[in-house]
């Protein structure tokens, strides 16, 4: 046997594996990173942003104090505007309900000129118009009546027009047909009269007289030719017979 064959062979060499095994792992890194460049999205290829156009309205600001551990400049942030309501006057408010305020005055005037021109012993006129103006007399104020028997009773009442005068002030001009006995019997029917009596609407709609009743001297109205067509007549039930235009 040759002596070399019992001597122990020498080891192999692993540096050159461990050298191969990194070389392999850097060329993966490599091929990977080279992978994801070629892959990835160029930028054409990406989805364009659009801006998009707020409108926004006036806003008001208001100051916020300064951070106390940081001392910084005040912040300013936006609020919005408040809503400013309109004050409504008094006399927007009656154009509003401006029909519903002519009845209260109207039917105001009514009342008080009927009170006022009422004359019953068995009542008493201060008590009666004061109710229905909302004033009160001064002592001794009354109707000096020809006799103590004299009466005066309103037949009728109708308001004709209101007319203001102010903002918050009107006159009405009342017709009125009274029934008067200066002796307390003999009634006779006077000729329809004019009555005017300044009014105020109060804050909380309440109506009251400015003026006591008037009668006024009523205004001559030119008469006009009753126009060209054929009259009858028609009888009622107590064999009176009316004029009629056909």
């Amino acid at each position: 046997m040759p002596w070399e064959q019992l001597t122990i062979p020498p080891q192999p060499d692993r540096k050159i594996l461990i050298y191969g095994v990194a070389a392999g792992l850097i060329v993966v890194v490599l091929g990977v990173v080279v992978f994801r460049q070629i892959n990835r999205p160029s930028a054409p290829d990406l989805m364009p942003v659009t801006p998009i156009a707020v409108a926004s309205e006036p806003l008001a600001t208001t100051t916020l104090p300064p951070m106390a551990d940081q001392g910084q400049a005040p912040a300013t942030v936006a609020l919005a505007e408040p809503e400013v309501t309109p004050r409504l006057s008094e006399a927007d408010l009656m154009a509003v309900n401006r029909e519903g305020t002519e009845r209260t005055l109207a039917g105001t005037a009514e009342w008080l000129v009927l009170e006022f021109f009422t004359i019953d012993p068995s009542e008493v006129w201060a008590d009666r118009v004061q109710a229905a103006s909302g004033i009160r007399l001064p002592d001794g104020v009354a109707p000096e009546p020809s006799s103590a028997e004299t009466v005066s009773y309103v037949e009728w009442t109708r308001t004709r027009s209101v007319t203001q005068t102010g903002p918050d002030t009107y006159r009405a001009l009342v017709l009125i047909r009274r029934l008067v006995a200066p002796d307390g019997a003999g009634f006779r029917r006077l000729p329809v009269e004019r009555v005017e009596v300044d009014l105020r609407v109060e804050a909380d709609g309440e109506v009251r007289a400015l003026s006591l009743p008037e009668i006024s001297t009523p205004t001559e109205t030119e008469l006009l030719p009753l126009p060209e067509t054929e009259l009858a007549w028609v009888v009622d039930s107590a064999g009176i017979g009316w004029p009629v235009t056909r």
